[in-house]
């Protein structure tokens, strides 16, 4: 009976010291965690991925190949590589932040988008394809953006419509989506992301600093701020 009454007692303490250390904690510690997982991660492998400080140095082999769809100009100061998913939420989420920012710095900054299909996704990779199709007609952008505003647009049928409704040609657009043109450029994009430290979508790397997650403008602003003034 005795050790019975230590151990409720014990555990009516511990409950206690607990309650006391999340009220000391306070809201910021939430705010934390949610920061930390406003991004698709790829499934643990045993590695420590989770956590990984949002923005950190990386090396200068990030620069993406010519071929690239980007906005902004070839002369901008400061480039932002995006690691991207269609299919991921936080890829559509992050979109008014890239918006604002493009806008607020114009020529100064580019915009470069690679591809970053996660395989868990079930429409990602011909997602990704079917706007590399569309790039084939001078249209990458116009059909990224169809697409980033109606997820529901990503099945096949989805896809092929959404190009026709977009006055591309229907015939050639089918031929390369359904032969699959594109699949091994998209998987040489993850690959190249994995390489520079992408574990998950969106994934950003504004000059020499990278950043994952749905950053709010001012995260992107301040990273620019910071390489502007390098220069």
């Amino acid at each position: 009976m005795r050790n019975r009454i230590s151990l409720t007692v014990a555990g009516i303490i511990g409950a206690m010291m607990l309650t006391s250390l999340a009220a000391l904690a306070g809201p910021h510690s939430a705010n934390v965690m949610l920061a930390q997982d406003d991004w698709v991660r790829l499934p643990s492998s045993g590695g420590n991925s989770d956590s990984e400080p949002p923005t950190r140095s990386t090396s200068q082999d990030a620069k993406p190949v010519a071929d690239h769809p980007q906005r902004g100009g070839d002369n901008a100061a400061v480039t932002i590589v995006e690691y991207s998913d269609f299919q991921c939420p936080y890829c559509r989420a992050v979109e008014a932040s890239l918006r604002q920012v493009m806008k607020k710095y114009g020529d100064q900054v580019r915009l470069v988008y690679m591809d970053f299909p996660l395989a868990f996704h079930q429409h990602a990779i011909e997602a990704a394809m079917a706007a590399r199709c569309a790039d084939e007609q001078g249209q990458f952008w116009t059909y990224h953006d169809a697409l980033i505003e109606n997820r529901s647009a990503l099945s096949t049928p989805g896809l092929k419509s959404t190009a026709e409704q977009l006055g591309l040609d229907s015939l050639t657009f089918d031929r390369c989506l359904d032969g699959r043109k594109y699949e091994s450029s998209v998987i040489a994009d993850r690959t190249q992301g994995e390489r520079v430290g992408a574990h998950g979508t969106p994934y950003f790397i504004v000059g020499n600093r990278s950043m994952s997650g749905a950053q709010p403008a001012s995260a992107f602003q301040a990273a620019i701020d910071e390489q502007l003034r390098s220069r």
